[in-house]
């Protein structure tokens, strides 16, 4: 009796803790870096690649999603009256997982899938527009790929590397 009683009372006990770890709230963290171009040597754009975007990290599941916007590799640009390379963007989705997590550290591992521009193409204005009748320009699109590790100190910041086919940068996040 006395041993049901306990198996009983610790089943309890432990559903308490579960469900209030299921229950804490989602963190968010925005983040923002700057680095290099993989292949610098022979990009005509010197622009330097950037990347912003935000994370959401589910502390009860370990999984965490994401998106970015960045600036990374070159595109051929031939709209507002001339041809020329300039420094392409990339629309990109993130999902991962928690690897690591102890109450003053985190560290979070992400696989990059995503969009890079890489021609966009109009017939030329003849009044100062982008395109003629100022319609929109016709952009394609390339695959982009790649990974993030985040690191994360407390509730406050975070520092991180993001890695594509193009690109590489160092991040800074915050909480929120």
């Amino acid at each position: 009796m006395f041993l049901r009683g306990s198996l009983l009372s610790l089943a309890v006990s432990c559903g308490s803790v579960v469900s209030a770890d299921a229950q804490e709230a989602a963190k968010f963290l925005l983040y923002a870096g700057a680095g290099q171009a993989i292949d610098s040597e022979n990009l005509t754009d010197d622009n330097i690649p950037y990347a912003i975007g935000g994370l959401v990290m589910s502390p009860a599941s370990g999984l965490v999603l994401g998106a970015d916007i960045a600036g990374e590799g070159e595109m051929f640009d031939s709209t507002g009256g001339g041809n020329r390379i300039r420094q392409a963007l990339s629309y990109n989705l993130l999902i991962g997982g928690n690897v690591y997590d102890d109450q003053s550290i985190r560290a979070d591992a992400m696989l990059l899938l995503g969009a890079r521009e890489s021609v966009s193409d109009c017939p030329d204005s003849y009044l100062g527009f982008q395109c003629y009748a100022d319609t929109d320009p016709d952009t394609q699109y390339d695959f982009n790929y790649g990974a993030m590790f985040a690191v994360t100190f407390g509730e406050a910041a975070s520092l991180g590397v993001r890695m594509t086919g193009e690109s590489a940068q160092l991040t800074l996040g915050f909480m929120f």
